[in-house]
């Protein structure tokens, strides 16, 4: 945990700065608080700004008049530099215009002159727990915002999901007049920019290479290339820190502010590289999560092509399926997670079919009914062996499903309306259309509208109605696009040694 939020070292006494150009109040000043308090003096408010720069202090004591600036002038700097430091104000001419003024512009508090040795002490002493106070509440804050922010990440490891998360929190709570945030792909050699937010609203997002082992100055110097400075030479209002993760720079986050915002501050600072470590650990943590389900998917993909490889007419079917039924999942508004199990289990859907003997599965013509009974084992073979898979399990469900129809009238167990999961309604719909659009070798693809018309036909009954309008309209308006090319393999004969039954006209339109 970071000293932000837990000090765990010997509490030192609060440093107080005196500015006022009488060396005998000043003196005075001095003597009285230095026995409580680390107490640094400066005759002008010149002078001031030159320790406020190298120095840091919990509360400053300035006079009204004073040579080269004044204190109204040393309060207006404070306010835009330094705001986390209190003001107290000391006048031998104060008024309640200049006292109302001075409050207007920050100060926390104003004495007058002369000043009593226990009215100073008690001003300093009330201003000082109220700083205390404040910063106690500050820091609460910063643990409420640090607990809910990790929560946060912790719900996802999608990538574009965290990253709206982080730029939207980070937003809130540091107020910038823009924010980027950039990962360096390691499989690629180039520098990603994640995202880029500015008042204006969102930005263009680009990759820039890098070197294969960069440096980060490289790092650095190539995410300021992509995403741009922060508008403004002055330092204070720049806030930017590398992202590492098992100390290699994966990144870069940096956020600006305008010239009229307040600068960052040290406690600000401190809590973006808080946030920056998780940020990091986060976005590395999704990122090999990612790569993992590029491998799986990938694994699936060779299975499934390796599968539809015995049959040239089914080549592709599986992945054509997969994008019919993800696009109508998208429509429906389903959840990400529900829209990935889609995905899986469109690709798998027809495994089963590896189980399926030659005669049977390649036949040119009509299956028997003993052929279609043993066609209609594929759904359970494929739960038998993806039941072995622990991470592809939550698919079983929809790859047994696919050939279940509304009415209870299909197969493999009968199930009827919403008994057949959402997911497994969609496919079967997916799945019919790709079949009766494309070429087999008992008949030529139907056109597109007829299978449609075959689709309205067979709402109630065969598919759910809901969503055979909304892929019905899906189709209509942008069937095109949604067609994947795939060069069909040279076609294979049925094999002459195995013996077939005899032809019937049994054959299943969706097959």
């Amino acid at each position: 945990m970071s000293e932000l939020l837990i000090n765990t070292t010997p509490t030192q006494p609060p440093r107080i700065l005196v500015v006022e150009d009488d060396t005998t109040i000043r003196t005075f000043c001095q003597r009285l608080l230095q026995m409580t308090y680390d107490v640094t003096t400066a005759e002008n408010g010149a002078v001031a700004v030159n320790l406020l720069q190298s120095q840091s202090f919990d509360l400053v004591l300035t006079d009204m008049q004073m040579p080269l600036m004044d204190g109204m002038q040393l309060l207006q700097h404070i306010r835009q530099n330094h705001p986390e430091i209190d003001v107290v104000m000391l006048t031998a001419f104060a008024t309640v215009e200049t006292a109302r003024q001075a409050l207007k512009m920050g100060a926390l508090d104003y004495l007058s002159k002369p000043i009593e040795a226990e009215q100073l002490e008690r001003t300093v002493r009330t201003s000082l727990e109220l700083r205390r106070i404040r910063q106690e509440k500050e820091r609460l804050s910063d643990l409420v915002f640090m607990y809910q922010f990790s929560q946060m990440i912790a719900t996802s490891l999608d990538i574009e999901t965290q990253v709206d998360q982080i730029v939207e929190f980070l937003w809130q709570r540091f107020a910038p007049e823009t924010l980027a945030l950039s990962m360096h792909m390691t499989d690629t050699g180039k520098l990603h920019l994640l995202a880029m937010r500015s008042a204006a609203g969102w930005g263009d997002l680009g990759t820039i290479g890098l070197p294969a082992e960069c440096s980060d100055q490289q790092l650095l110097a190539a995410h300021m290339r992509l995403a741009g400075g922060p508008g403004t030479n002055d330092e204070s209002l720049f806030a930017g820190t590398l992202l590492r993760s098992h100390d290699t720079p994966i990144g870069y986050l940096h956020m600006a502010r305008h010239h009229e915002q307040p600068p960052f501050d040290v406690s600000e600072r401190r809590l973006i590289g808080i946030f920056a470590t998780q940020i990091a650990t986060s976005l590395d943590n999704a990122r090999l999560y990612q790569a993992l389900k590029d491998q799986n998917r990938q694994t699936i993909e060779a299975l499934t092509e390796a599968i539809e490889a015995r049959d040239a007419y089914t080549y592709g079917h599986s992945r054509q399926v997969t994008r019919y039924a993800i696009r109508l999942a998208q429509e429906l508004d389903l959840p990400p997670e529900r829209i990935e199990l889609i995905d899986y289990a469109g690709l798998l859907h027809d495994v089963g079919k590896i189980g399926i003997r030659d005669y049977v599965l390649l036949k040119p013509g009509a299956l028997s009914d003993e052929e279609f009974d043993v066609m209609k084992r594929h759904p359970g073979i494929g739960v038998k062996i993806i039941e072995r898979v622990r991470g592809l399990r939550a698919t079983l469900p929809i790859i047994e499903g696919h050939h279940e129809r509304v009415d209870g009238k299909g197969y493999p167990r009968g199930l009827k309306g919403e008994e057949i999961p959402l997911e497994a309604r969609i496919l079967a719909i997916a799945d019919s259309f790709e079949a009766m659009t494309s070429d087999r070798a008992y008949r030529p693809a139907m056109e597109p509208e007829r299978a449609l018309r075959i689709l309205i036909e067979g709402r109630g009954t065969h598919w759910d109605t809901e969503l055979v309008d909304r892929f019905v309209d899906l189709i209509r308006h942008e069937g095109e696009r949604l067609k994947i090319s795939t060069k069909p393999l040279r076609q294979k004969a049925v094999p002459v040694d195995e013996e077939a039954p005899p032809v019937s006209k049994v054959r299943d339109v969706r097959d």
